[in-house]
């Protein structure tokens, strides 16, 4: 079979076509290149980028503990080129998962934008589902729910509860003022410190644990104790008074972080005898 001859001419145009395609996909990777720096400049332009987060409907969940787990959401760039905070492109779906997942008491949650830089967070809490139990847990387990009052999410006791089995409610025991002799209209704590002992709890929930009880001791210690997987014993997490719950719920979250703390205390749990959180950035615990 015979070689045909090409001629330069035939030569010179595919050389030139070949040449005229590189040109091209230069031209189409510079073109890339260029819009994807100019959408990278223009996302992070003032007037469309979330600066503000209005949030309404809470009165127990903290509004700083929001705005401060939003902003981390939207902090920084997608890839190191487009500002998470754009609002095109906002995370929406993780910041609505990752609040109803660290917020228990949030039952609904919508969030929308309002403008182009507002970011605006609608809350609907969790009825308060507690009682007021008196000033002392019961040594007898089996009387635990008895004379209770409801308590709603400011912690004022307005109603005489029916008698509760199991852990349906969550419960308080501690002195409180009452007011004419009477307990009904008293409160169990001021309205600030109750919603404080709210978001702690709430707080140990979202770790996985069940807190159940909340008892206050007349040396001003708190026992917040947790639902038992048997007989052996209830568990139950320790502070103190003056402890500030934030610092102490961090230390404690941190703990949970480590991987070996956290496999001994879910593998050893049914015969944990406490969590002792009185001490500046120590968590101290003890098995049965």
């Amino acid at each position: 079979m015979k070689d045909i001859p090409t001629s330069p001419r035939i030569m010179q145009i595919k050389r030139n076509r070949k040449v005229g395609r590189i040109r091209l996909v230069l031209l189409y990777i510079i073109l890339l290149f260029s819009l994807v720096g100019s959408l990278s400049y223009f996302s992070s332009d003032k007037r469309i980028v979330i600066s503000k987060i209005r949030i309404t409907g809470n009165s127990i969940i903290d509004s700083k503990e929001l705005e401060q787990n939003v902003n981390e959401k939207i902090k920084g760039k997608y890839f190191g080129l487009f500002t998470k905070a754009n609002f095109l492109i906002y995370p929406k779906d993780r910041i609505y998962k990752d609040l109803v997942i660290n917020f228990p008491r949030i039952n609904s949650l919508d969030i929308n934008r309002e403008g182009l830089d507002i970011l605006h967070l609608s809350i609907n809490e969790r009825a308060g589902s507690f009682l007021y139990c008196g000033e002392f847990l019961p040594e007898n387990i089996e009387q635990v729910g008895e004379n209770c009052f409801f308590v709603n999410n400011d912690g004022l006791i307005f109603d005489k509860a029916p008698y509760f089995s199991g852990d349906i409610y969550f419960k308080y025991y501690t002195e409180i003022k009452i007011i004419d002799g009477k307990v009904l209209g008293s409160q169990v704590y001021d309205i600030a410190k109750f919603h404080e002992l709210v978001r702690f709890v709430d707080g140990i929930t979202s770790l996985g644990f069940k807190p159940i009880y909340l008892v206050k001791a007349v040396d001003n210690s708190y026992s917040l104790y947790l639902k038992p997987i048997n007989d052996k014993s209830i568990p139950k997490i320790i502070f103190k008074e003056e402890n500030d719950l934030a610092t102490i719920f961090d230390n404690f979250k941190t703990a949970m972080g480590e991987k070996e703390f956290a496999n001994e205390i879910n593998q050893k749990y049914d015969t944990l005898s406490y969590i002792d959180l009185r001490f500046k950035n120590k968590v101290l615990y003890k098995f049965q």
